[in-house]
């Protein structure tokens, strides 16, 4: 079973989460406020709580140093559900729910940092501003299916003409 408690070198930190220890050590105390604020709001919003905070059994991620360690370690590998609760001791269904709920805790934890990445450009001129410095910006696009017409009537506004008979 993997424990954070048991690494003890930089090389063998990278190679599982993707940081370093300081890097590690230094995230896991806003880690650990933003877990903490998450679990006051899923309790307060969804169901209120059966037993007081700290009651009941204790789970096999105790720390919030470990479960940084096993969300980080499921965002660098993305390992499937099954392997990752074996690696840790869980069932399959609880490893889910923990990636699931920690990434939210991650997230928040970014977020209060000031380290969360945009992901959204909603136009050409704030591109170019987030993109200044950069010399040659390259896109990667996707192919998506597009949904044709049903109707005979309509298919000939949507074709390119691509394979029309050459004379």
């Amino acid at each position: 079973m993997l424990d954070v408690h048991t690494i003890t070198g930089d090389r063998q930190m990278r190679a599982l989460t993707g940081l370093d220890l300081a890097t590690f050590c230094a995230l896991a105390e806003p880690f650990a406020a933003s877990c903490q604020a998450e679990a006051d709001a899923r309790f307060s919003v969804q169901q209120p709580r059966q037993r007081r905070a700290g009651g009941g059994r204790k789970g096999v991620l105790a720390s919030p140093e470990q479960k940084l360690f096993f969300l980080l370690f499921y965002l660098k590998t993305y390992p499937t559900f099954d392997v990752l609760g074996a690696s840790f001791g869980l069932p399959r269904s609880k490893a889910c729910e923990h990636a699931h709920q920690l990434a939210k805790a991650l997230e928040r934890c970014l977020r209060t940092l000031g380290v969360l990445p945009a992901r959204t450009v909603d136009s050409l001129a704030q591109m170019q501003a987030v993109f200044a410095d950069v010399p040659v910006l390259l896109l990667d696009a996707t192919e998506r299916p597009y949904r044709r017409a049903s109707a005979a009537v309509d298919r000939p506004a949507d074709y390119s003409g691509k394979k029309k008979a050459h004379s």
